[in-house]
């Protein structure tokens, strides 16, 4: 029996779990033919946007190579591959969990958040990144370095590597702002601002 899926956003539990998908491939071959550096997938919510950056992650991400049939053998992309398929570093970021309440927790969340996706990419290339490296990213107090040392650990391998950055949710706080707090808001993503700073 085919499961429906309800609230399921990780393509890889999806199809490993034998889940009902209706097959949006196909636009991922779209997407890079469009020759665009950043994308903007702007929909309402439930619409799928997080299962299909997730299906984005599986299908760019180096260390899911081995399970490409697996998850997308039936699949018209699986069938019509593109040569980027499985040949970058992934960066995933969330920022669904960022606490709005003041200036000081909003900081917290969405720096914890660039740390979990950086130290995500780094645990699932550990034959790239040492732990001593790993675990540094702890003790980092700012977004941008965050992102930095993790630039600076890829550029130290040695070796030619391509980096996707995913973001998802990436406007799910600054609304809660826009609604509740606009000052913080302008002060947030001004360019003094940290998600702005690009220093």
């Amino acid at each position: 029996m085919i499961r429906i899926p309800y609230g399921v956003s990780n393509f890889g539990k999806l199809i490993n779990d034998g889940c009902y998908y209706v097959d949006r491939t196909h636009y991922i071959a779209l997407l890079e033919t469009l020759g665009e550096p950043y994308l903007f997938l702007v929909r309402p919510r439930r619409f799928g946007k997080s299962l299909f950056v997730s299906s984005l992650e599986h299908y760019y991400g180096l260390q899911h190579k081995d399970k490409f049939q697996q998850l997308f053998g039936k699949y018209h992309i699986g069938r019509h591959p593109t040569p980027l398929a499985n040949s970058y570093l992934v960066l995933s970021l969330s920022f669904t969990s960022v606490d709005t309440g003041n200036t000081k927790t909003t900081y917290r969340d969405f720096l914890r958040n660039v740390q979990f996706g950086v130290r995500a990419l780094m645990s699932n290339f550990s034959e790239w990144f040492d732990a001593a490296s790993v675990r540094q990213i702890a003790q980092l107090d700012s977004p941008t370095a965050v992102i930095q040392h993790l630039l600076q650990a890829i550029k130290a391998k040695g070796e030619p590597a391509k980096l996707y950055v995913l973001i998802d949710e990436y406007d799910h706080f600054a609304n809660e702002l826009l609604a509740f707090d606009f000052s913080n808001f302008k002060n947030i993503v001004s360019r003094n601002g940290f998600v702005w700073n690009n220093s």
